[in-house]
C-alpha cells in the first residue's frame, strides 16, 4: 500500500505505542526468518554512498544527519559493537528526521546525551540492538519477510523485524518506516537509511487491545469465545482487523457491548461470536504495505475477506453491505500486527 493514503500514512498510533512502550518500560503474510539470499530487485533503492574503508560509527560520525544516532550510540556504549570488524550486519539507521518524531527526551541529540536514567539507557540500548539485523544485506538482498536482530528477547517473535515492499517496490521496515536511502557500504556492515524509529513490541495482541481500551468488547468476546490464549500464545502470529468498542455498538444486543457479551449463556450465540471472531484474523503478518487493491487474504475462518484502497483502505467481510474503514495501522504486538477497524466483519 503506498504511503499517499491518508489512512495508511497516519501513523500516529506508531508514534503512541512507541511512547507508551518507553514510558512502561522507564517506570518499572509472516515467513520464517530469511536467510541471506540473492533476490533480484531492478527497482530496489539505489545504493546512497560506499564508504566500505569507514565502520558502521566511522560513517556516522561522517553526516551530520545521523548526529541523533550517534548520541544514542554513545550514551548506551554501543561504539563497541558498532565498530567490531565482527559485526558483519545490516543496520537500519534512523536519521534526525527519524528521532524528531519521538517524544522527549529522544527527540534529538543534547537531550539523549543528557539522559542518566539506567533504565532509558537500557531501553535505548535495546532499541538500537533491534535496528541491527545479523548478516548483510543489501537492498535486493531483503526479501519480504522475517529478519532476526541483535535485540534481546525471551518469546520467540520478540526480536523479529518485518520487511516489506509498497506497489511502487519502495522497502519499508514493520509497515510504517521508509528505506530512504539503502546499501551505504561500511567496512562491518551494511546500512539503509530509514525514516522513523523502530518501536520493538513489549505486549502480545490480547494485551495491546486490554491496554488501549477501546477494544472492551472485543476483549470481552476473546474470553467468552475461549480464544484469549490463541491471542496471547507467544507461538502465535497473526494480523488481527480490531474493532472498536463503536463497532460492536452498531450490533444487536447481546453483541453489542462487554457487558452484554459477558452475560451470554447461549451455546450457539457462543458459537457464532467465535467464527466471527476468527473471520478477524490472518494467519501471517500483513502490514499495510503488503495489502493492494482487490486482494482477498484468507482468515483463520478459512473464509476470505476482500481489501479496498480506493478512498482510503477499506476491508469488507462476505456478509456486510458496506466496507470497514481501516483508520489505524501497523500496532505491533510481540505475536502479530493489529489494524483498527470501524465495524465488525460478518462471514
Amino acid at each position: 500500500m503506498q504511503t499517499t493514503s491518508k489512512t495508511i500514512a497516519n501513523r500516529l498510533p506508531i508514534l503512541s505505542l512507541f511512547a507508551a512502550l518507553l514510558l512502561l518500560a522507564f517506570s518499572a503474510c509472516q515467513k520464517e526468518v530469511v536467510e541471506p539470499q540473492e533476490v533480484a530487485s531492478a527497482d530496489a533503492p539505489a545504493a546512497a554512498a560506499d564508504r566500505s574503508s569507514n565502520t558502521v560509527v566511522d560513517v556516522a560520525l561522517s553526516s551530520p544527519d545521523f548526529s541523533s544516532l550517534v548520541a544514542a550510540v554513545v550514551k548506551t556504549s554501543s561504539a563497541g559493537l558498532l565498530s567490531s570488524s565482527s559485526l558483519n550486519s545490516t543496520v537500519f539507521a534512523p536519521n534526525n528526521a527519524a528521532f524528531a518524531q519521538l517524544p522527549a527526551p529522544f527527540n534529538n541529540a543534547a537531550n539523549i546525551s543528557a539522559i542518566t536514567s539506567e533504565s532509558q539507557i537500557n531501553t535505548l540500548r535495546e532499541i538500537l540492538r533491534y535496528h541491527i539485523v545479523k548478516g548483510r544485506r543489501t537492498a535486493s538482498q531483503l526479501p519480504n519477510g522475517s529478519y532476526q536482530t541483535l535485540k534481546n528477547a525471551a518469546n520467540p517473535n520478540g526480536n523479529l523485524l518485518f520487511v516489506g515492499r509498497s506497489v511502487n517496490n519502495e522497502v519499508f521496515i514493520n509497515g510504517v518506516s521508509k528505506v530512504v536511502a539503502a546499501d551505504v557500504q561500511a567496512s562491518n556492515g551494511t546500512i539503509h537509511v530509514i525514516d522513523q524509529v523502530l518501536a520493538f513490541p513489549s505486549k502480545d495482541i490480547a494485551q495491546v487491545a486490554i491496554g488501549a481500551g477501546s477494544f472492551r468488547a472485543l476483549v470481552a468476546a476473546l474470553n467468552k469465545t475461549g480464544l484469549t490464549n490463541l491471542m496471547t500464545s507467544k507461538q502465535s502470529n497473526f494480523t488481527v482487523f480490531a474493532p472498536t468498542d463503536a463497532a460492536f455498538a452498531a450490533l444487536p444486543a447481546p453483541l453489542n457491548n462487554a457487558d452484554n457479551i459477558s452475560k451470554i449463556t447461549d451455546p450457539n450465540t457462543i458459537a457464532t461470536l467465535r467464527n466471527v471472531l476468527l473471520y478477524h484474523a490472518i494467519g501471517a503478518r500483513v502490514f499495510s504495505v503488503d495489502l493492494r487493491e482487490g486482494i482477498t487474504p484468507t482468515t483463520t475462518l478459512g473464509r476470505t475477506v476482500s481489501i479496498s484502497l480506493v478512498g482510503g483502505a477499506k476491508v469488507k467481510g462476505s456478509g456486510n453491505p458496506v466496507a470497514s474503514n481501516i483508520s489505524a495501522t501497523n500496532i505491533m504486538a510481540t505475536n502479530g500486527v493489529i489494524h483498527v477497524i470501524d465495524r465488525v466483519l460478518l462471514p
